[in-house]
């Protein structure tokens, strides 16, 4: 039976409207109506903004527990960075048994729902057991994976990671043996075995992610490209994040990173680029021009020293930007997309940079941040979601208009307000395929989720 939702402003075409209703059939937003037209058994959400659901097209659920715990230099070194963030994260995933990756992802999803993430990409390289051998199931992780977004309530696109060098031409090291996905055909195998359950799932999809360059040898970037072809996947990939991955590339091969994605035939718009923080000019024009998805992660890109997207740049050549957690250091999306017009602002000593393309007259970055954190998410994994229009999935989020953050707001600076001064706790209610999953900013299974993730986290 239909529901319908009457809040105070919804969402549409790109602004903040009064006197609208939204009416979901099933998983599916049915129509939007004129709140006269609302019925008496429609649900009143005063002081309540309805938007879409913000999607997390990149994230490493399992990256939780380090949250904190590599937020200092250990004495005998010199300087932190990227790299010994690694070594880190690497003794991390050498801990976690299965139970405890499906925990610290539950309660990972936990906070992304709560945060006002519907949908998530779990970009997913955790393979093998502890000693690297395969289990039985050769997708038991995935699967706990999966299972853990299940018990959340939260939208999930399974991203399978082949990992198969520890850089261009070099063997696994050993700490990295969790990873392992020696044999393209055992990778593919692997899954085609997520694929055949998923279908049956509406919340559960599965997509290609050749892990990086230096992980995966060139000749398998082609075989996994035809792969997601025909079978409509999403095709991630981490790109660029690194100066030293650009000149690994370029040494071995004697191109740069997307030059060498050109070249082989993988830009267009089922590939998602993640990071992608060192480009060259023409790198932006070939991603640009490709109808690519970079799927930038500020938050986390900022706490690894990693560098800053060219945002600006990218938009105005035709790429799509969307947003990731990636190693969870922060989950906020507002966090993420305000980081990118700030990112700019530093970059180009001047204020409001962020504006699409057509932009004429006075503007502002709210609308084309609230599409990247949503619009442009969904379609990177996609999904038929990140908007509200009839036929579209119903992932919607309540933000509550009283939040502190959000006093003296109009009805026209909202989406300003909300991507350059919100923050998580703003959004109260929140919807996954019709259903509500957080009431009040409450979940009904937070207390066992958190309890749970305790145990993890103090192993």
């Amino acid at each position: 039976m239909p529901t319908t939702l009457l809040p105070e402003l919804l969402w549409q075409d790109g602004r903040f409207v009064r006197d609208r209703a939204l009416v979901l059939d099933g998983d599916r937003i049915a129509a939007i109506v004129p709140g006269e037209r609302a019925g008496r058994d429609a649900e009143h959400l005063p002081r309540r903004a309805l938007m879409p659901g913000f999607v997390n097209a990149h994230s490493h659920a399992f990256q939780r527990v380090i949250r904190g715990r590599t937020q200092w230099r250990p004495a005998h070194e010199r300087s932190a960075d990227f790299w010994s963030w690694r070594e880190e994260m690497y003794r991390a995933a050498l801990l976690l048994s299965p139970e405890h990756i499906e925990a610290a992802s539950a309660f990972c999803f936990l906070e992304m729902l709560k945060a006002g993430y519907t949908t998530v990409g779990e970009f997913h390289y955790l393979h093998n057991d502890r000693s690297g051998a395969r289990y039985d199931d050769p997708v038991e992780l995935a699967r706990r994976i999966i299972s853990a977004a299940r018990s959340v309530g939260i939208r999930i696109t399974l991203l399978h990671v082949a990992y198969a060098t520890s850089a261009i031409g070099q063997p696994l090291r050993p700490e990295q043996r969790r990873f392992a996905t020696p044999e393209l055909d055992g990778f593919l195998d692997a899954v085609d075995r997520l694929r055949g359950p998923a279908g049956g799932d509406p919340l559960v999809s599965i997509g290609v992610a050749p892990h990086s360059i230096r992980a995966v040898p060139r000749q398998w970037l082609r075989e996994i490209r035809i792969y997601a072809g025909q079978h409509d996947l999403p095709l991630h990939m981490h790109v660029s994040e690194q100066p030293a991955e650009v000149d690994a590339t370029l040494a071995a091969f004697g191109l740069r990173p997307v030059e060498l994605l050109e070249q082989d035939g993988m830009l267009d718009a089922r590939f998602t680029a993640v990071h992608a923080t060192h480009l060259s000019p023409h790198e932006v024009t070939a991603l640009g021009g490709n109808d690519v998805t970079i799927c930038a992660c500020p938050t986390t890109e900022r706490d690894l020293g990693d560098g800053f997207l060219q945002s600006s740049n990218l938009i105005a050549a035709g790429a799509r930007i969307a947003i990731g957690t990636d190693s969870q250091s922060i989950i906020d999306p507002f966090e993420e997309v305000r980081t990118l017009e700030y990112n700019e602002r530093l970059q180009r000593l001047r204020r409001i940079v962020l504006l699409p393309p057509s932009a004429e007259g006075p503007a502002d970055p709210g609308r084309l941040l609230l599409d990247i954190g949503t619009r442009a998410g969904a379609d990177a994994l996609r999904i038929d979601a990140g908007r509200l229009e009839a036929n579209a999935l119903a992932d919607l989020i309540a933000v509550d208009l009283d939040h502190i953050a959000l006093v003296g707001c109009t009805d026209d600076t909202l989406a300003a307000h909300l991507t350059l001064g919100g923050r998580a706790e703003c959004v109260s209610d929140v919807w996954v395929g019709g259903v509500r999953r957080v009431t009040d900013r409450r979940h009904p299974d937070e207390e066992r989720l958190r309890a749970a993730y305790d145990v993890v986290s103090r192993s």
